[in-house]
């Protein structure tokens, strides 16, 4: 069991940054600080099933959940720059909620790709949990049209300009924001819409050194994934000194947006990896 209340991190963002707080019956572990997925351009903080979340709790891990501000209203340097303050803040404040100071970053897809950046700008989680992330943006399927999105009905750069807000957003409902994504992937245009510019693609992707200075990972990916390739898991790796790489055979990305059985059990492989490793 567990208990949730809505907190407001202090950020110079606008509009207020918000972190759902899940806490255990008894907080013995370090706590989880979950980014979302959504191809940075929909999704919202509270997207982990409660099941998840009851076995993160049920083993004595705080969950925590953070907003972060979406594509393509704002270009990830704003993204991540406001990122960087929300967990700062969040840090600073983990032991006024009766937390250790020690935290795990997770994230899925995209959420993944956060994480991974932050890790690149210094933060030092105690472990890391990456379901179907990436840890570059130098991938040749990411500036192609992506044959498994061509299979739904094109969404025109044109009819995409309707669905951006004028004001930044954290939270985008995916019946609305979906086809921005959608039709960022069909036209091979998904990098323009989270970058400034092309050019920016080597600034916001990890390098070797930084991988291998990466805290213990645990990547969880699908072998046929055709939207993030496994392959960037399985190489990511063979570069961090202590991981685990739990492959799911089958082509679904987000294979766990549903809680089953078999999902229930990666989510209990990942919590014994926090433990043992």
């Amino acid at each position: 069991m567990f208990t949730k209340k809505i907190s407001q991190i202090l950020t110079d963002s606008s509009p207020i940054i918000e972190a759902s707080i899940y806490t255990p019956e008894n907080t013995t572990k370090e706590a989880i600080i979950y980014l979302h997925g959504g191809g940075l351009v929909f999704g919202q903080r509270d997207d982990l099933p409660h099941a998840y979340i009851e076995a993160f709790t049920n083993a004595g891990h705080p969950v925590i959940t953070l907003d972060y501000l979406l594509a393509p209203e704002v270009k990830l340097p704003t993204i991540l720059a406001t990122l960087k303050q929300t967990l700062e803040k969040t840090i600073e404040i983990l032991p006024s909620w009766g937390f250790s100071s020690d935290y795990a970053l997770m994230g899925r897809s995209a959420g993944g790709y956060l994480a991974a950046l932050l890790i690149k700008e210094g933060f030092t989680p105690k472990h890391l949990i990456s379901f179907y992330g990436y840890y570059t943006l130098d991938v040749p399927a990411f500036r192609q049209p992506n044959p498994q999105y061509l299979v739904f009905p094109r969404v025109a750069p044109m009819e995409v300009e309707a669905l951006i807000e004028q004001k930044p957003i954290v939270s985008g409902e995916m019946f609305k924001r979906y086809p921005i994504y959608l039709s960022g992937r069909q036209f091979g245009n998904w990098l323009p819409k989270i970058l400034p510019s092309l050019r920016d693609v080597a600034t916001f992707s990890l390098n070797e050194d930084t991988l291998n200075s990466f805290p213990p990972t645990i990547f969880v990916h699908s072998t046929q994934d055709s939207d993030v390739p496994y392959e960037l898991s399985r190489m990511a790796s063979t570069l961090v000194p202590t991981n685990q790489l739990i492959t799911i055979e089958g082509n679904e990305h987000d294979f766990d947006r549903q809680a089953t059985p078999e999902t229930l059990n990666v989510y209990q492989a990942v919590i014994t990896f926090l433990e043992e490793a």
